[in-house]
């Protein structure tokens, strides 16, 4: 009995035990789950930076928080509590509580966010944009580890083409706003901070805040003169009143070349040597008896190795009330993949402003760069010149090096030059220092009423030192003495606005934004040019003076512009939804005579917000505007002296019995005192749409862009004496087509994404040139070609003219029955005869191709979850056609080293129609400038991809670290291509020159230029 009610009174107290345990639990883990405090950091999508002041509220109560500076946000809470975050601006956003830790990404909402655009001489809000304005954001920027902003733009803007001119480092790449548009300078007009530059490879891209592009006239035409080509608006970072901020970026990597092309190693190539001369008839070499056993030596690589690059970025911002500032230095290393190639830059910059009183302000942006570079041979047009290119093409049966280790003379490729000795006798150092800078002042005159006045300042000098030692490696390759060459040139541009802006709101419906100003621009340049040779061995510092008297050659010169301007400039905006924009220009230019001193540049511009009538009532399109615009701009880009008759110094004749040297003149180009603008006349229709509150957004434009009266060199018969041409008003170019873009972007709790693209369809056709019938000849495709390229009426700018190779002879009959060349036998090109005269001549050349795409495009892809970041930008041409003049060498010379393609040759009846034979003798007929050698230059490139890791903000915040993100990026890791030669991306050469200065003509031609890189880089970024 006892035992039993023992037993009963345990087990009462094991189940009061119980009860109890599972209280206490239910209890602590209550306590537990409303102690539980969320820490995360709020930023944004557009750019990652920190978003101070962003509301976070539990939802269904009042309880709620406020993220600070850095954009650190702390809240207590619960396990399943729901979280909304908002912030003026930005989408709200609803997230369950799942940890401790909860990091957030905001989206801006374009319509409630009012984004600010920079246009010319001002601002204004993007939903009043009525031009064609593409704007490319910081983030997008820095996305991408390239050393220029014009490189950083490319295929982010629908209607503008960026190609690389060369992968030299530190080279500046092609830029075409809606195509080519003259056959002049087609390069944009680029203004930093309201300061015109001459050379944008001196901006610190990490210093930029934003770029915005104009490209119909209704936006540039308040550029005047200038704005032709488009206009690119780059304004750089400011302070905030704010605690100071400091950030470090910093990345390194490695580069490599992209190699498109495959060449034959000993073995092959000895066999079709042989072969060849066993075609023509001739002995065969004896050292190839046996091709199998020959050494092969790899010439391709033997100039190249792996690159380097390598970056940091110090910034310091912050301010108050009264003042702002933005401090930075940049330091910038990259080794090129080329032997001895290399590109230094440092960059120091400093904005400030300050509030001096209520209603005045003043500022400054300087900036100093300084950079070296260093190149290797590139000149000239023939490919068997071009550092980067002959290792392809030299004999692979050659030694590279003597026995001493000194660069080899090729064997059997005698005309090819040692690609090892250009990269240590044949370099060439450049030093550039820059400043740019402006200062300004702003007063509110009275209500609505302002007034700014800025001066701007951009000084360029070049500096190049450079001695080049005696060698001799050949016959072709050698320096029989010693040479110091010195350059030195200034280049200075000065501008002086002043502006009055009234702004005003009428019975809340009619907006104002008028724009008076005046500004004047002066431009001056001189260079000198010396050198000296034979300079004593012993000197250990070689300089100018140490070098021979009677070897000294020199020269220079001097020029200067000036620039005067009157504009203004009216928004109108009825009830948000009807905006209209006007702009009236007149500049004068000292390069034009006194009648045509002057031009005037207007330009309209319409849209209608049909989403804010009363009548439209889809709630799921938030934005709905059609834009239509027309307006004029021009193009001064002539020689200062263009309207004067000009005489050359450099005519030297011998005079008296002694035969004494005296200096004579000559003329050198007749003037042209009626020489007038360039003027260019775009029309612009757009539309913009926005659905699901701008989550997804599109915008199209269709325009007609249309140059007249252009500025162009008209051919005068040799007889007059003069060795250069006039420059008359002549010929008209049309550019026609459409652009569109696509944007959609999605945040899901804590995963936010991104897809966006563009695409641009662009038809370039010359109307008209200086008389009926008339044709500018350009692109010289070099080893013994003439030009490649011919600007005609009724083609493209700049196509392709040659002979049209229609396949290879098959059999003796075909050649009997059809035109052939002198010589030809079965397995030689065969070409059509265009006139049916049966005879293959230069009248049988017709038009082969054009380097000029259809389109052009840009697909971008970005993602944020939780720590994490990814983005991917493709971008891609397609359409145009590439001259390969490395063909020239590369597929039948047998001399030279061939590309493995030629493996496939012709051998008999049947065999191909594509490769012909292997001959010595039947080489000069099957290498013609034909299109035989012009290949599709379509591709599409992995431009960039990007994983990055942002390190949680509760581990940071015991630190002094506020934000640190690491990141793993590459560089045009894929490239999609049909195009055989080193890089199917070729921008203008600038190697290849027309009077002495680059032409915007030399389109599409490959002779071997220095090839882009693939670049894998590490990078981290760090907030103080």
């Amino acid at each position: 009995m006892k035992l039993k009610k023992l037993l009963r009174t345990n087990k009462l107290l094991s189940r009061h035990l119980l009860i109890t345990l599972l209280l206490l639990t239910f209890v602590s883990a209550k306590a537990q789950a409303q102690d539980l405090t969320v820490t995360g950091t709020i930023t944004s999508a557009e750019d990652g930076y920190p978003i101070p002041g962003a509301t976070v509220v539990i939802k269904g109560t009042t309880t709620g928080s406020a993220s600070d500076f850095d954009g650190i946000y702390t809240i207590d809470t619960k396990i399943g509590d729901t979280l909304e975050f908002s912030f003026i601006g930005m989408e709200s956003q609803s997230i369950t509580v799942t940890s401790s830790s909860l990091n957030v990404v905001m989206i801006s909402q374009a319509e409630t966010l009012d984004e600010v655009v920079i246009i010319g001489y001002g601002s204004i809000a993007k939903k009043d944009v009525t031009g064609s304005v593409s704007s490319v954001s910081t983030k997008q920027i820095t996305q991408t580890q390239t050393t220029s902003i014009a490189q950083a733009i490319q295929g982010r803007a629908a209607g503008v083409a960026v190609t690389k001119s060369s992968g030299q480092p530190g080279s500046t790449p092609t830029v075409r706003i809606r195509g080519v548009g003259t056959v002049n300078n087609s390069d944009p007009l680029y203004i930093v901070d309201g300061v015109p530059i001459n050379d944008i490879s001196n901006v610190n891209m990490d210093d930029a805040q934003s770029i915005q592009v104009l490209k119909d006239a209704s936006a540039t035409a308040i550029y005047g003169s200038r704005g032709a080509n488009g206009v690119v608006l780059i304004a750089t970072k400011t302070g905030r009143a704010s605690k100071p901020s400091i950030s470090y970026k910093t990345y390194t990597g490695m580069e490599t070349r992209i190699d498109n092309l495959d060449v034959m190693n000993a073995e092959q190539w000895a066999t079709l040597y042989n072969e060849g001369k066993a075609n023509d008839g001739a002995a065969l070499e004896p050292d190839f008896a046996n091709p199998s056993s020959l050494d092969s030596y790899n010439w391709k690589d033997a100039a190249y190795r792996t690159g380097n690059i390598q970056s940091h970025q110090l910034a310091i911002s912050g301010g108050s009330d009264k003042i702002s500032y933005y401090v930075s230095f940049g330091k910038l290393d990259q080794k090129g993949i080329l032997k001895n190639t290399s590109f230094d830059r440092t960059n120091f910059r400093v904005n400030n402003t300050y509030q001096i009183q209520p209603k005045i302000k003043v500022g400054q942006n300087l900036q100093y760069s300084k950079s070296k570079s260093n190149s290797v041979s590139a000149t000239g047009a023939n490919s068997n010149l071009k550092t980067a290119f002959i290792g392809y093409v030299v004999d692979p049966v050659s030694p590279i090096f003597t026995a001493d280790g000194t660069p080899a003379r090729p064997l059997y490729s005698t005309e090819i030059r040692n690609p090892v000795g250009l990269t240590i006798y044949d370099q060439t150092p450049l030093i550039k220092e820059s400043f740019l800078g402006n200062v300004f002042i702003e007063a509110d005159l009275f209500k609505g009423l302002s007034f700014r006045s800025n001066y701007g300042l951009e000084i360029n000098n070049r500096k190049t030192d450079n001695f080049q030692p005696e060698y001799f490696i050949s016959a072709e390759q050698n320096r029989p003495f010693n040479s110091y060459n010195l350059v030195r040139s200034e280049n200075k541009v000065s501008v002086w606005s002043n502006t009055l802006n009234y702004r005003t709101t009428i019975n809340q419906k009619h907006s104002i934004n008028a724009l008076l100003g005046h500004e004047s621009q002066k431009s001056d340049y001189n260079n000198v040019i010396a050198s000296r040779s034979n300079i004593p061995e012993g000197v250990d510092n070689p300089t100018l003076g140490a070098g021979a008297v009677d070897t000294s050659t020199n020269g220079g010169g001097i020029s200067s512009s000036s620039l005067l301007s009157y504009f203004g400039r009216l928004n109108y905006n009825y009830d948000e939804r009807y905006l209209f924009t006007g702009t009236y220009r007149i500049d004068g230019s000292s390069r034009f005579g006194e009648n045509n001193r002057f031009a005037q540049f207007p330009s309209l511009a319409l849209a209608w917000n049909i989403k804010n009538e009363d009548f439209f009532k889809n709630e799921a399109i938030n934005q709905f505007k059609f834009r239509v615009g027309w307006g004029e701009t021009g193009n001064q880009n002539i020689p200062n002296s263009a309207i004067f008759s000009t005489l050359s110094t450099s005519e030297n004749y011998l005079l008296g019995n002694d035969e004494t040297t005296v200096v004579g003149l000559a003329p050198l180009r007749p003037g042209n005192p009626d020489l007038k603008w360039e003027t260019t006349t775009t029309t612009n229709v757009g539309l913009d749409l926005g659905f699901l509150e701008n989550a997804i957004t599109f915008t199209a434009d269709y325009f007609i862009k249309t140059t007249s009266d252009m500025l162009l060199e008209s051919p005068i018969l040799q007889t007059s004496g003069y060795s250069l041409n006039p420059t008359i008003n002549a010929g008209e170019i049309e550019n026609k087509g459409f652009e569109f873009s696509a944007n959609y972007k999605k945040s899901i709790n804590d995963f936010f994404f991104s897809v966006g693209g563009n695409i641009s369809i662009i038809d370039n056709n010359v109307v008209s040139l200086a008389s009926e019938g008339s044709s500018i000849s350009t692109g010289v495709a070099g080893n013994g070609y003439a030009n490649i390229s011919r600007t005609e009426a009724g083609r493209s700018i700049a196509s392709f003219y040659g002979l049209e190779a229609i396949g290879l002879f098959q059999n003796q009959a075909e050649i009997d029955n059809n035109a052939s060349l002198n010589g030809n036998l079965p397995g030689d090109v065969q070409y059509k005869d265009q006139n049916g005269d049966n005879v293959i001549n230069d009248d049988d050349r017709t038009f082969i191709g054009s380097p000029l795409p259809d389109f052009t495009y840009g697909i971008n892809v970005d993602m944020l979850y939780k720590q994490f970041d990814f983005s991917m930008f493709f971008q891609g041409v397609q359409g145009n056609d590439i001259f390969n003049a490395t063909g020239y060498l590369l597929n039948g010379k047998l001399d030279s080293n061939l590309s493995t393609e030629y493996l496939n040759r012709w051998t008999g009846e049947g065999t191909s129609n594509a490769v012909p034979r292997a001959t010595f003798d039947g080489f000069a007929n099957n290498s013609r400038l034909s299109s035989r050698f012009v290949q599709d230059g379509s591709y599409l490139r992995l431009k960039n991809i990007q994983l990055g890791y942002n390190f949680d903000s509760n581990v940071l915040e015991k630190t002094f670290i506020t934000k640190a993100r690491i990141y793993l990026a590459g560089q045009n890791l894929l490239t999609i291509t049909d195009y055989n030669g080193l890089d199917p991306e070729l921008g203008v050469d600038e190697t290849q020159t027309q009077d002495g200065s680059s032409t915007s003509l030399d389109l599409g031609i490959d002779r071997g230029r220095y090839p882009s890189t693939r670049t894998v880089t590490i990078g981290l970024d760090i907030n103080f």
